[in-house]
């Protein structure tokens, strides 16, 4: 019984998992050298799953108005103007949301990608964490080797579960967002009140 017992702790020990999701013909990142490569027209809904606008702007473009929602934006505008990149969202040929980001002020580009988050912890990642140990989480976003526009997260935990059960994990996601265009259109921006 004592045996069994030890053997089955032991082996809850050693558990880990590794999860990995990218897109069909996966390609790795391109080093970007100049904001300017940047510019262009993506497709806002990824492959296989997920939306630039959702990692460009998060919850945030649905509470600037309700109506805006990350599934009928069909694209993501990017302009670059000297060391600020302009983003806009595309629905219905209007240009419905914008923002501006300043390099060094609201990114960093760290080995030829936009550095997005790169969080570690030691002990835990704040109240409410279930897991006490150390922790791993990297999102980059930049251009893959076609230049379309690739999403990177990754992490790993290590520890106790609710201060009992040892687990190990380990993921990658990626998501390609597909280049429509090489330059980008200068929508106009639509009357959305």
């Amino acid at each position: 019984m004592v045996k069994t017992i030890f053997i089955s702790i032991l082996l809850l020990f050693f558990s880990a998992c590794a999860s990995h999701s990218v897109p069909k013909n996966n390609q790795s990142f391109k080093s970007i050298t100049e904001l300017s490569e940047l510019s262009g027209l993506y497709k806002n809904a990824g492959d296989p799953s997920g939306y630039l606008s959702a990692v460009i702007w998060g919850d945030s473009i649905e509470n600037i108005k309700p109506e805006f929602q990350h599934e009928g934006i069909e694209f993501i505008e990017v302009k670059t103007i000297e060391k600020s990149i302009i983003v806009r969202a595309i629905e219905n040929s209007c240009s419905i949301y914008e923002k501006t980001y300043v390099l060094g002020r609201d990114f960093e580009i760290n080995a030829g990608q936009i550095s997005i988050l790169s969080e570690t912890s030691i002990l835990t990642r704040g109240l409410g964490d279930v897991l006490v140990g150390p922790s791993y989480e990297k999102i980059t976003l930049g251009l893959d080797s076609r230049r379309d526009a690739k999403y990177r997260n990754s992490g790993y935990a290590a520890g106790l579960a609710f201060m009992i059960i040892p687990v190990a994990v380990s993921g990658t996601k990626d998501i390609r967002f597909e280049r429509a265009s090489d330059e980008a259109k200068e929508f106009n921006a639509c009357n959305t009140s």
